[in-house]
């Protein structure tokens, strides 16, 4: 039975399509796969819960040999106990689970972090802490392999690095399908999203070459629809736009310039960037220019005043308290929303709206904040852009 969680982007419709002969893609989180093998199923991403494993695999019908996990991040492999148990209920050999051998280290650091990764998780998703597993439910791999393993003789598992140092791409050479993982996500790649770990651009683009010389006839992405027109000119061009990214900012980097002027001055050559498949739904051309920067220049902006600063609410106290006319501020933000420069007017109105305590203006500022974001977020093309906009300061 179809499911569909419309609060997450990244939760599927639980419906079964076929790809190619033997091969399907099931709507979890993302797009799951299903390989026919003689020795049973490859099964990649079990996904978000155990209570929706049964219904997909009583449309399955056959026996699962395998779980592969396309990446570590959290959530993609939530349902594996639900595998396991329907595994038991059947009589049938419990599956085997494999990963690239990064996917221990990750879910070590989750483990570590996992309050960490529940607070980014309730904004970037916009999801209750109640909803947040801690520790998360994570199942480690049984088997792992560091560069290539066939499970199957047409099933042959690729280390794609690419939004994560554990990605697994799966080839099926005799009929040309290539499961492109989260290396291939139906948008522009997801670097730089702004509360996450750095995704080496340059890595990623290597991995789509390396997946494009495999000349596929048909690509399934982590997110979206098959693609069966000119797959390999998808990933190519993916390629070469990461590329251009990383040369045009480590040329505005030698230059002397910071990452706010870059950001607001590049000029992206629309042969690469105006295509169906670099569109910033989910991620965003600038988080991309900001990570590049990040990785080559560390953490500070190059203002002298925010190497060492204060207190973020005594800052914020000092610049309210030395506003004699609080109400001034007010006015122009709304001026400037007015007008419709609606970044202008947050840039304004923060002078007052991170102010500690109960002055009647800072709390008004506090307000017209919150519609400004609202603003903001109904501008955003990227939905993470989106939700931290909606999530609060």
């Amino acid at each position: 039975m179809p499911f569909q969680d419309t609060k997450n982007p990244l939760y599927g419709s639980g419906r079964i399509t076929e790809v190619a002969p033997g091969v399907r893609s099931i709507g979890l989180q993302g797009n799951s796969l299903a390989v026919e093998t003689a020795s049973g199923l490859v099964v990649v991403d079990t996904g978000p819960s155990p209570d929706l494993v049964a219904p997909v695999l009583d449309q399955l019908r056959e026996p699962v040999r395998w779980i592969v996990y396309s990446h570590g991040h959290l959530g993609y492999n939530y349902g594996v106990p639900g595998f396991f148990d329907y595994a038991a209920a059947h009589g049938e050999r419990r599956p085997a689970v494999v990963a690239q051998e990064n996917v221990v280290r990750r879910y070590q650091r989750y483990l570590e972090t996992a309050g960490l990764q529940n607070h980014i998780n309730t904004r970037q998703f916009r999801r209750p802490m109640a909803d947040m597993a801690a520790p998360p439910p994570i199942t480690f791999p049984d088997q792992t392999y560091r560069e290539a393993l066939t499970l199957a003789p047409d099933v042959r598992l690729l280390w794609a690095p690419s939004e994560t140092d554990d990605v697994t791409a799966v080839w099926l050479p005799s009929q040309r399908v290539l499961y492109g993982s989260a290396a291939v996500i139906n948008g522009i790649p997801n670097i730089g999203t702004p509360m996450r770990t750095m995704r080496d651009t340059v890595r990623w683009a290597d991995t789509l070459d390396r997946l494009a010389a495999l000349n596929p006839a048909v690509l399934v992405p982590e997110f979206g629809p098959v693609v069966r027109e000119d797959p390999v000119r998808q990933l190519t061009m993916t390629a070469a736009a990461l590329r251009w990214l990383r040369g045009a900012v480590v040329d505005q980097l030698n230059q002397g310039r910071r990452v706010d002027d870059i950001v607001h001055d590049l000029r992206y050559p629309a042969e690469l960037f105006d295509v169906p498949w670099m569109r910033e739904h989910y991620g965003h051309r600038e988080y991309i220019v900001r990570d590049i920067v990040r990785s080559e220049t560390g953490w500070w902006d190059g203002n002298p005043t925010t190497l060492h600063p204060s207190r973020p609410d005594v800052a914020a106290a000092a610049r309210a308290e030395a506003i004699t006319d609080k109400q001034a501020v007010l006015d122009q933000a709304e001026r400037l929303r007015g007008d419709g420069r609606v970044q202008e007017a947050l840039h304004v109105i923060d002078l007052l709206a991170l102010a500690p305590g109960d002055d009647p203006l800072v709390k008004q500022a506090r307000a017209v904040k919150q519609e400004l974001c609202a603003l903001r977020a109904a501008e955003a093309s990227s939905y993470v852009s989106r939700s931290f906009y909606r999530s609060g300061w």
